[in-house]
This record gives C-alpha cells, sequence and structure tokens, in this order.
C-alpha cells in the first residue's frame, strides 16, 4: 500500500521531489540505514548560441591584442616596482619604472622600423641599378605593335594566327 501511494505521488512530482518521497516511503526509522542514493538528471539546457556568437563577434582581435598588451605592460610595470628598493616611495617607482619601460619599448621599436626602411631602400636603389645595368630588361614593351590599335583588332589577330 505505501508502496503504491509512493508512486502515485512520484507521479506528480518533480525528479528530485519523487527521490525523495520513495527514499522516505522504503527506509526504515533507523538513523543508521544506509540507503541507495537517487540519480535525479537535472534537465539540461542547451546554450543560445547567437547571443555567445554575437558578443564574440563584437570584440574584434585588434581589441583583444590591445587589451593583452595592456595587461602584460601593467604587470611588467608591478614586476619592476618590486624591485625597486623599499625606501622610495611605490607611485613614484611605478612612474620611474614606467618611464623606464616605455624608453626601452621605444628604442626598439624605433630599431625595427629603421632597419626595415634601410632594407627598403637598399633594394630600391639595387633595382635601379640592374635597370641601369639592363635597360632591355626593365620595360618588356613590345615594338613591333602599334599601341594605338584597337584591342578587339589585335585579338583577332592573335586568335587568327594560331587557327
Amino acid at each position: 500500500m505505501a508502496a503504491a501511494m509512493a508512486a502515485a505521488v512520484a507521479a506528480r512530482l518533480p525528479p528530485a521531489a519523487a527521490c525523495r518521497a520513495r527514499l522516505e516511503a522504503t527506509t526504515p526509522s533507523s538513523p543508521f540505514a544506509v540507503a541507495a542514493p537517487c540519480r535525479v538528471m537535472a534537465p539540461t539546457r542547451r546554450p543560445r548560441l547567437g547571443t555567445r556568437l554575437v558578443v564574440v563577434s563584437a570584440q574584434s582581435n585588434f581589441s583583444r591584442v590591445v587589451q593583452t598588451a595592456w595587461k602584460v605592460g601593467r604587470d611588467a610595470v608591478e614586476a619592476g616596482t618590486a624591485l625597486v628598493p623599499g625606501s622610495v616611495p611605490r607611485p613614484v617607482a611605478r612612474i620611474g619604472v614606467t618611464f623606464v619601460a616605455l624608453s626601452i619599448a621605444l628604442f626598439l621599436l624605433k630599431s625595427v622600423v629603421s632597419t626595415a626602411f634601410f632594407v627598403l631602400a637598399m633594394m630600391g636603389l639595387i633595382y635601379l641599378g640592374f635597370l641601369a645595368m639592363n635597360p632591355k630588361e626593365g620595360s618588356k614593351v613590345d615594338e613591333g605593335a602599334n599601341s594605338s590599335e584597337d584591342p578587339v583588332e589585335e585579338a583577332r589577330r592573335i586568335m587568327e594566327k594560331y587557327k
């Protein structure tokens, strides 16, 4: 009778409450009794991908790069500030470390940019020297064809040539 009543109650209850009702009906009243645990599966919800994709696509890769660089720079300044002796006030140490880090970063950036411009300038000079030594290699213009000729006529002439 108790089992039938528990089944009727369990039919109308959510899974967790039904499991609890079944346990109460079948467990002895001893405080040391061990009942088999109920396994209640929580209802699964599918995450809505639309909102997640909108949030991810709204943040471009450039903004992520800037945020990451800002975090790395802030961590580097904090690490450098920790190396400064304690007798120097923390704000002054933070400003000094920031100034030194920016000076080093700008020096490295200037070096890379000047090296790139030097390489480009040398490539241009070498190409101009090549053209000066080989004037026929520079521009391949067919002197035999009339440049004022109609392109359609020129195409017909080429097609007639290969018939």
